[in-house]
């Protein structure tokens, strides 16, 4: 529906949306009829949509000759003046387009009968292509995945990822001026309804002051009314987030289990090439890039643009400096270099966006780069250097998303300024003479300096977090607040009860008992492991040790995850009863180790709680019963209250011990 009507359609590829949902139907997880009448309803509404909006634009736009000078209007416009209502039908297939043929026809005069039927037929044909074009993509994915290395779809993705926003960004600046002269145009067709125009004729100031704000020919009008809009709801969104922080206890847990997570996906080269992305967010690159770039921008005579780049980077660093003494949250342990400042929010997050975004608007303003490219180019630099700094859990999730608001709040101001005194009649001329010469040495002699200091510099590590072991009495004496009994999902909500205790030397002797009691060991948690297993689900070979569904258990990962056969073919990997441990503090005087473990299935929602509990249950005894089959001594049972019950025993968690070993 969205691509189908003008407006959106220039922004949101439909097209491929749909043809992602075929592949989808070729997985088995849709129904092709299902998808094929929920596509084809929604092309219905869309070109109905733009139909109406023509209808009312229709002998109210100003400059129709600029209109129709538009290429993909002009396009549309052919299609339909040559083939009638079948441009409807042809339309659908040409992306953008597709939305603006249904404009077309409305500004062409066709009548509402006619191009209802065309509508329809039109829309069933397309849905059925691109469904059927998605479900054949499916299948040839799947046979040529055995020769497809993960690497080579992470590279195919990344390129096809970037290639399609370039698209979209292409055309929604191509695109969007002719949206918003035919919406201007059905707006006045609206005002010129006899009912609001009396309404209207009522309040001659107010429509005065709503239509100068609304002015495209000067920066008081439109272009300030659409970035005091952008401050305020930037504004409004950054205040719910810093509010969910301060108040909202689950946001910092899901933080903290989240950094847990993501620990356990660290290897060298993701840490490597994440600490070469995280450098340029730092301050010995961004203090020196934006003083060169301020030279250079006050030697072309572009003072406004250098107005602009300083008010947005002083305001970011000012503002991030407070909150983080405001807050006061402290770094994760868990991060890979030493930090000392606060965590939240991050300032690498925000200078991603108030420097190198006002950087990339420099370069568009001096013509540079094109506006698509240095749009792209700036949320992939912010992207970027968010996410390095997650992965390097140098901070938490919502350090990263609040920096990015904080960041985009200072270069809408920014960008204001520089608008605003650029609007001004005042000409600033380039500097000449040896004043040009002194600031170009001066560009140079920052450039290597800061290349100097980046290639000396080495930020400490922080050392490995360490635990201190606990010594209990013996393998029943497990008990208390710092033994939870439920496992929890990454947002928190209980997952399974804790049925299980061993205690063993070592994790070996756990994982060699496992393995010969017919469970089948998850490989090592890494990002490989990540594209292994969305490139398993496309193609169609899933492998069953995939951890697809984390655990947690006092705010950590499993640390060692087991598959059993179902009994069955899966189509997914969470369909399999799973067992996953947690390495626990608690050690025996004799030296055996506590390991707590949940097993379970981890699907079935259509199953009842008591068959779910039954299930669950069944399996743990099973797997009892081969681990004393190994050699396992039983050792009894505890049993320990569930959180926020306070009843019978039957509201209590029964855990069995094993002892593992001698």
């Amino acid at each position: 529906m969205l691509e189908a009507y003008f407006l959106t359609g220039i922004v949101i590829p439909g097209t491929l949306i749909v043809d992602a949902g075929g592949i989808l139907v070729q997985r088995g997880l849709l129904d092709f009829l299902d998808l094929v009448w929920f596509v084809a309803v929604g092309s219905i509404l869309g070109s109905e949509m733009s139909y109406w909006t023509g209808r009312l634009a229709k002998d109210r736009l100003p400059g129709r000759r600029r209109i129709e000078n538009s290429a993909a209007f002009a396009r549309a416009t052919r299609l339909f003046a040559r083939h009638g209502g079948v441009a409807l039908v042809i339309g659908r297939f040409l992306g953008p387009v597709a939305g603006l043929v249904p404009l077309a026809a409305a500004l062409a005069g066709m009548e509402r009968r006619r191009f209802l039927i065309w509508n329809i037929i039109g829309s069933v044909p397309y849905a059925f292509v691109h469904v059927a074009i998605g479900y054949a993509l499916g299948g040839a994915l799947g046979q040529i995945g055995g020769s497809v290395t993960r690497v080579a779809v992470l590279i195919g993705a990344i390129l096809l990822l970037l290639a399609v926003l370039w698209g979209l960004l292409y055309s929604l600046l191509r695109l969007l001026p002719l949206a918003g002269m035919v919406l201007a145009a059905a707006l006045r067709g609206i005002a010129e309804i006899p009912l609001m125009a009396k309404a209207l004729k009522r309040h001659p100031e107010t429509v005065h002051r709503v239509v100068a704000r609304f002015d495209r020919s000067t920066f008081t009008g439109l272009p300030l009314t659409f970035l005091s809009l952008l401050i305020i709801y930037i504004g409004v969104v950054w205040i719910d987030t810093a509010m969910d922080f301060a108040l909202d206890a689950s946001m910092a847990a899901l933080d903290m289990r989240l950094a847990e997570l993501i620990h356990q996906f660290w290897s060298p080269a993701p840490i490597r090439i994440a600490s070469w992305i995280t450098i340029p967010g730092g301050v010995r690159v961004v203090a020196p890039l934006v003083a060169a770039t301020l030279i250079w921008l006050v030697l072309a005579g572009q003072r406004p643009l250098a107005t602009g780049l300083t008010v947005s980077v002083m305001g970011n660093t000012l503002t991030v400096s407070l909150l983080k003494h405001a807050f006061g949250r402290s770094r994760s342990p868990l991060g890979y270099f030493v930090e000392t400042s606060g965590s939240f929010p991050s300032g690498h997050a925000a200078v991603s966006v108030a420097a190198y975004g006002m950087l990339t608007y420099v370069l568009w303003r001096t013509r540079v780069l094109r506006a698509e490219s240095a749009l792209l180019l700036a949320g992939l630099v912010a992207f970027a250097i968010g996410v390095s700094r997650i992965y390097l859990i140098e901070h938490y999730l919502s350090d990263v998303l609040n920096g990015w608001l904080v960041g985009a709040l200072w270069l809408t101001i920014g960008i204001a300024v520089a608008e605003w005194l650029s609007s001004r009649s005042f000409a600033y001329r380039p500097v000449r003479g040896r004043t040009r010469i002194a600031g170009q040495m001066a560009m140079i002699a920052i450039a290597g300096f800061a290349t100097v200091g980046l290639w000396r510099h080495e930020p400490a590590r922080n050392a490995p977090a360490h635990i201190a072991d606990v010594t209990v009495s013996g393998p029943l004496a497990l008990s208390g607040p710092d033994l939870p009994v439920m496992t929890e999902s990454l947002i928190g909500t209980p997952v399974d009860a804790i049925s299980l205790v061993v205690f063993t030397r070592d994790e070996r002797t756990l994982s060699n008992d496992m393995e010969a009691s017919g469970w089948t060991p998850a490989p090592p948690p890494s990002p490989g492991r990540i594209l292994d297993a969305i490139s398993a689900a496309i193609i169609g070979n899933e492998d069953p040790t995939v951890q697809m569904v984390t655990h947690f258990w006092r705010g950590m990962p499993g640390d060692l995850t087991f598959s059993a056969p179902s009994g069955g073919t899966a189509t997914l990997s969470v369909r399999h009863p799973h067992a996953r441990f947690w390495r626990t503090e608690y050690v025996t005087p004799d030296g055996f180790r506590a390991w707590v473990g949940a097993v379970g299935l981890d699907d079935d929602a259509d199953r009842a709680p008591d068959q779910e509990i039954s299930a669950d249950q069944g399996l743990n005894d099973s797997l009892v019963q081969a681990l004393i089959g190994q050699g396992a001594t039983a050792r009894g049972r505890i049993s320990l209250p569930l959180e926020g019950s306070s009843g019978p025993a039957s509201m209590a968690a029964d855990i069995t011990v094993l002892v593992i070993g001698h």
